[in-house]
């Protein structure tokens, strides 16, 4: 218990002692375990462990993040390629914005919300000198990160996820299922339509392995209707999921080709994919030069939706926050040593 003075300017206050954060009813070498323990277990497992409430757990990892993140180098010093994202933890579309470090393999940034105004706070954090360090960001291709972007690093490059551009062919592509199954039924074809339903979890996988139902369905994929629509945009799926595996000079000719055949290939949603696909030439061959992916961002998006599900939910967000600093910022967590 932390000793109580009477100041007689402040009246009766608890004194600062240097084993106690102010305002903690905890040793820091417990709320160092408490953070420890956090890593391997949830949160209402780690309360009943240590005999503390459950809403008491978060507010101890708030605190502890806070104190191992004062105690380490700034982790803006140093940045050359971030990757920007944004995770769902909760229903009603709510969403917290993550920034990763590429190099260091760690999370540099958690805010709640998503869009342009949330990114643009993380580049006003930052120096003149960290902002220049910055050459590659990374992100799948939605506008707002373009825009905040372009704002505050215009000399860097933004880079395409090789992830999110291989879904978005995909998604395209059972578009063209959904159409042609719809037709197929309205015509009451009953083969036609067996045969599209079956290939709804077919034509998204990759040739080298897929499973034998799928091997079977892809059999038939080029009869499927009378004008090959969705043998030829399996096709250009392929094709666009190899691209990244190509040299930059290969890649750039290979992309031109097939942005020629989806413009001339007379399916709607093709199409219209192959505009977008135009409009993000430039990015989409940036993805291949440096080799930057977003798979270690959705890796990390993984391992916060585990900790929502560990921690049965949060009462504020800073206590999520906290959270996956502790698991993904690289924090120092260790057990305290224990005094004989």
């Amino acid at each position: 218990m932390a000793p109580r003075v009477a100041c007689a300017e402040h009246g009766v206050a608890v004194a600062q002692v240097p084993w106690a954060e102010p305002g903690s009813r905890f040793t820091r070498d417990f709320e160092m375990e408490r953070a420890w323990l956090t890593a391997v277990a949830s949160r209402k497992t780690v309360g009943g462990f240590l005999r503390i409430a459950w809403r008491t757990a978060g507010d101890i990892a708030r605190r502890v993040a806070a104190r191992l993140g004062s105690s380490m180098p700034c982790m803006f010093d140093g940045l050359t390629a971030i990757g920007v994202d944004e995770t769902s933890y909760r229903k009603g579309r709510t969403y917290i914005t993550v920034v990763v470090d590429h190099k260091r393999k760690r999370v540099v940034r958690a805010h709640d919300g998503y869009g342009k105004e949330v990114l643009d706070l993380f580049f006003r954090q930052l120096t003149d000198e960290q902002r220049a360090s910055i050459k590659a960001a990374t992100g799948d291709g939605a506008k707002w990160i373009d825009a905040s972007v372009k704002e505050h690093l215009p000399n860097a490059e933004r880079v395409l996820d090789s992830f999110h551009i291989v879904s978005w062919m995909t998604d395209t592509l059972d578009q063209v299922r959904k159409r042609l199954w719809n037709q197929a039924r309205r015509g009451n074809d009953k083969t036609a339509t067996e045969t599209m339903k079956g290939l709804k979890y077919a034509v998204p996988q990759e040739p080298r392995r897929p499973d034998r139902t799928a091997i079977r369905s892809l059999e038939t994929l080029g009869d499927t209707d009378p004008k090959g629509q969705l043998y030829r945009s399996w096709q250009l799926k392929e094709l666009l999921r190899t691209l990244p595996r190509q040299p930059v000079g290969q890649a750039e000719a290979e992309l031109k080709r097939w942005i020629f055949r989806a413009s001339h290939s007379r399916i709607p949603e093709i199409v219209e994919l192959c505009r977008k696909i135009r409009r993000r030439r430039d990015d989409i061959l940036g993805t291949i030069g440096p080799g930057y992916s977003n798979a270690r961002l959705e890796a990390f998006n993984n391992k916060i939706k585990a900790t929502i599900r560990m921690a049965y939910g949060f009462r504020h967000i800073d206590n999520l926050i906290a959270m996956i600093k502790l698991r993904c910022s690289g924090l120092p967590t260790h057990l305290p040593t224990p005094t004989l």
